[in-house]
């Protein structure tokens, strides 16, 4: 059999290697995303972004920005659409500028500005989850806020963020690991928001990016 002369081989493999590119491969055990999100200015979901003295939350090349001006105030974005009842969420967020001790996180199963779950951690290791209800009702899932070991500390460390809600069940993650798992009922579906907050210093700079959401279960 006559063999192959070296350019038309070559032309055989980059046809090849250019059609495998273009494919949605299907990989056994991974479930394809239902949204995600890199940040890359022209390309973005429905984000509501915000901005005035107090704060501001904007796109820049591959990150979601909020900054905030003043002590004790939380600032987020919200993902307008898709609205969420079951899903997986992982999303790396980071503090740029301002107090270790600062705050973000998401909020999820929003109905409304005062109705959603809020999953936040600090940049000096601690963690919470809150149901903040209509009229400022706030209840509390671990009492107060809790130390882990899997959340990287300080200025500028990157940690991944992560939430499955499935019916009434919430589990909690941080760089992979499951740090916390409760249920509750109060809101079963709602959009997504990624929020920072400060408490009694400011100014705060805090980026998010690689954001993935994923039918429940995916983890």
């Amino acid at each position: 059999m006559a063999r192959p002369k070296p350019f038309a081989f070559l032309l055989l493999v980059l046809i090849m290697f250019v059609s495998c590119s273009d494919m949605q491969l299907a990989i056994p055990g991974v479930a394809k995303p239902l949204f995600r999100e890199e940040f890359v200015l022209g390309q973005t979901g429905a984000w509501d972004l915000e901005s005035d003295d107090s704060g501001s939350t904007t796109i820049v090349p591959e990150q979601l920005l909020i900054e905030i001006n003043e002590p004790q105030l939380v600032q987020y974005a919200t993902l307008t659409e898709p609205v969420l009842s079951d899903f997986s969420l992982e999303v790396d967020g980071r503090i740029l500028s301002g107090s270790p001790q600062s705050s973000y996180g998401i909020l999820f199963r929003m109905q409304g500005p005062e109705q959603f779950y809020r999953f936040e951690v600090t940049g000096d290791g601690t963690y919470i989850l809150e149901r903040h209800e209509e009229g400022g009702g706030r209840a509390l899932f671990m009492g107060d806020w809790l130390d882990s070991a899997f959340i990287n500390q300080g200025i500028n460390a990157v940690n991944r963020l992560g939430i499955d809600a499935q019916g009434p069940s919430i589990s909690l993650f941080v760089n992979g690991e499951l740090i916390e798992r409760v249920a509750d009922n109060a809101y079963s579906s709602g959009q997504i928001a990624l929020d920072a907050g400060t408490f009694d210093m400011a100014p705060l700079q805090v980026a998010f990016d690689n954001l993935t959401i994923f039918p429940s279960g995916s983890r």
